[in-house]
């Protein structure tokens, strides 16, 4: 009987190892891959050239940013681009042909793209000529030549009045054609808003007086530029031009005959040079300065470093003329004395005193 018992155990177990051999064997899987949700192919997209501007340009989308400009076809004209090219690193300067992958993005957030842009080849890169022959409204000094007067009507300005500005960094700054001045600006595209900020409180003559008003007037009516033939133009809201600016070559300061035009006769305010009088300066390479005070001439030396000039007393003939003559003399050598820096804008030299006084103001013979 346990004979007969041991066999039929024997013959099940031989069965259930000839059962299990029969069936499949099962890869391993890692740890968790049964809880892994099937994977779906991301759609294949499209393929598309684009065509990228040489700039970024402010734009505002959830908030203020910068924008790449970009088109399709090449005759067409700009327009901003709010999202990324992934794997697209843009360079100022240059216009650039894209090959770039366009695939739809599944459940994008409200504030985001519904499409992934990815650049797949870049098919030229070709560097942008800066127009108006490299001239730029930012990093350029520009010299007035024209203003609106209180009537609208764009007058030049007058002989040996110079007012400035040059544009860097939101802040634009130069000379009135009396004072130093600064300014607060703001540029998109063509648009171009300007409030006029700090500025020296010297008196100067009338000429100079106006041609500050009238720049000033110009500035807060400002609403957008061009720049043409070398030439900057302020437009007010209505198109109307409030002012216009040509670019400034410095002159050197030295080999140069300066021919004053205003000096400071310690009164604290600048003096126009008397009829039928000049007084010139030359500044030599050997750090001699000499010229004409009005009546005799003088000879003195200087020293510069950087902006920073030192004038030493001056020698001078003893030519005896009339009184108002000899007291505008006196009160220009004076004024040398208290040189503290040379700023040179165009063809106009300017010495200030240390706290910003003008000392005198000169222009450049045969200008």
């Amino acid at each position: 009987m346990n004979r007969r018992l041991i066999g039929m155990l024997v013959a099940m177990t031989m069965a259930v190892l000839v059962l299990a051999a029969c069936q499949p064997v099962m890869p391993l899987q890692d740890a968790g891959a049964q809880d892994a949700a099937p994977q779906e192919a991301p759609p294949a997209g499209e393929e598309v050239t684009l065509y990228v501007g040489p700039e970024l340009v402010d734009c505002v989308g959830i908030a203020p940013m910068k924008c790449l400009l970009v088109k399709e076809n090449p005759e067409e004209d700009y327009k901003y681009f709010y999202s990324q090219i992934e794997g697209f690193e843009f360079e100022p300067g240059y216009e650039y042909e894209l090959r770039v992958l366009v695939r739809p993005v599944e459940n994008a957030p409200a504030d985001a793209s519904s499409l992934q842009y990815m650049l797949r080849t870049v098919v030229s890169q070709e560097l942008v000529a800066a127009e108006n022959g490299g001239i730029s409204l930012e990093g350029t000094t520009w010299q007035l030549v024209s203003v609106a007067d209180s009537s609208g009507v764009l007058v030049a300005v007058p002989a040996g009045v110079e007012a400035t500005a040059t544009f860097a960094d939101g802040s634009v700054s130069g000379n009135s054609g009396c004072n130093n001045y600064g300014a607060a600006y703001t540029v998109d595209g063509d648009r171009l808003s300007l409030v006029p900020g700090p500025m020296t409180m010297m008196a100067c003559p009338d000429a100079q007086m106006t041609v500050e008003m009238q720049l000033m007037a110009a500035y807060g009516a400002t609403a957008s530029y061009t720049i043409a033939d070398g030439q900057l133009s302020l437009h007010d809201a209505n198109g109307n031009v409030a002012a216009t600016f040509v670019v400034q070559e410095p002159a050197a300061l030295t080999g140069v005959t300066w021919i004053a035009t205003f000096y400071n006769n310690g009164s604290g305010g600048a003096a126009s040079i008397l009829a039928d009088t000049e007084i010139t300066a030359l500044f030599g390479e050997d750090d001699s300065l000499s010229g004409s005070a009005g009546c005799n001439n003088y000879r003195s030396s200087f020293t510069v470093e950087g902006d920073a000039i030192t004038i030493a007393p001056a020698a001078t003939t003893r030519k005896a003329c009339p009184d108002p003559i000899m007291q505008q003399e006196n009160e220009y050598l004076a004024a040398l004395l208290t040189a503290a820096t040379y700023t040179i804008q165009g063809d106009v030299l300017e010495l200030r005193a240390a706290d910003g006084a003008l000392v005198a103001s000169y222009l450049a013979s045969g200008n």
